[in-house]
């Protein structure tokens, strides 16, 4: 399977809360970084997910923030902290490569004015935000 999602992460499911319309998974990367996708309780039947499953989440490089420093009071539940180490700036956007401790990359696309007022350069810290309804999952 090919998917045009630049952030594709190999996962084992920690923990399944369902509710009525929506279940969170929480997932634990296979480098150690923690992640919560929320899903409709649909999808998570018809896949059959379990804890323990191994599975893929999927996020949109377009779908990741970035931040200088850990941000309290977000609704977004996922900050994954790292270094930056690339930054490429185009005409209109900035991809910026972070690598979390673990060693997996995190991709984001960024307007240009937002990384020049970041002041984005490699070796810096930053993190990495996504919001838990944008991390798609996929188990075989």
């Amino acid at each position: 399977m090919k998917i045009s999602a630049r952030n594709q992460l190999t996962a084992t499911i920690s923990a399944i809360d369902t509710g009525i319309v929506n279940v969170r998974i929480s997932l634990m990367t296979s480098k150690g970084a923690k992640l919560t996708s929320v899903i409709t309780h649909t999808s998570a039947e018809s896949m059959n997910l379990l804890k323990g499953d191994d599975v893929m989440a999927f996020f949109k490089a377009s779908h990741v923030m970035i931040a200088t420093g850990h941000i309290d009071g977000i609704s977004a539940r996922n900050q994954l902290e790292g270094m930056i180490e690339k930054v490429t700036k185009g005409a209109v956007n900035t991809e910026v490569t972070l690598l979390l401790e673990g060693g997996e990359h995190i991709i984001s696309i960024i307007t240009n004015e937002s990384a020049k007022e970041l002041g984005l350069i490699p070796g810096q810290k930053a993190v990495a935000i996504i919001k838990s309804t944008d991390i798609m999952i996929a188990k075989n």
